[in-house]
């Protein structure tokens, strides 16, 4: 099965919101999502839209650094993960990401690939880059038939 990929350009905040409304509106229980980038790129901003589109107040999500894992009712369970402080793969075991996807929760993980040898293959990946302050570029690769529905309702709603 070969999977979808694009690549969404930002200029500021409202793109990225529209891009997490996209995505937040396209889940499916039991997705788990990645996002790599450098500090400041807008991994939380993209998930905080993501939280709007099922139905989490603004405000809610924020960067859970400290916390590593915060979970936030919605229409769907949104666990929102922050990796960049695990250390050992124990971590990753006693946060049950695997019976949490399979009891239907969405996951949202900022620094993914400092943890992905420990993780189920992500359905989706978002990498963000910052080409300058303003701008982003935001690649999104699917790894499953969930990423590829997101992917296509992202490329359907960029138009």
């Amino acid at each position: 099965m070969s999977h979808l990929s694009c690549v969404v350009r930002s200029d500021g905040l409202a793109k990225t919101a529209e891009l997490g409304q996209w995505i937040g509106e396209a889940l499916q229980p039991g997705t788990l999502i990645g996002l790599v980038g450098a500090l400041g790129t807008g991994k939380t901003n993209l998930t905080q839209s993501i939280g709007r589109a099922v139905g989490i107040a603004d405000g809610n999500v924020v960067s859970p650094t400290f916390t590593i894992c915060v979970p936030h009712r919605g229409r769907l369970l949104l666990l929102h993960m922050d990796a960049y402080r695990i250390k050992q793969p124990e971590e990753v075991d006693e946060l049950g990401l695997d019976e949490q996807l399979e009891d239907g929760a969405v996951v949202v993980i900022e620094w993914s690939d400092l943890i992905e040898q420990y993780l189920r293959p992500l359905d989706l990946k978002i990498e963000i880059t910052a080409p300058s302050e303003q701008t982003r570029a935001m690649q999104l690769t699917s790894q499953s038939a969930k990423g590829d529905a997101i992917i296509a309702a992202v490329t359907e709603a960029d138009r």
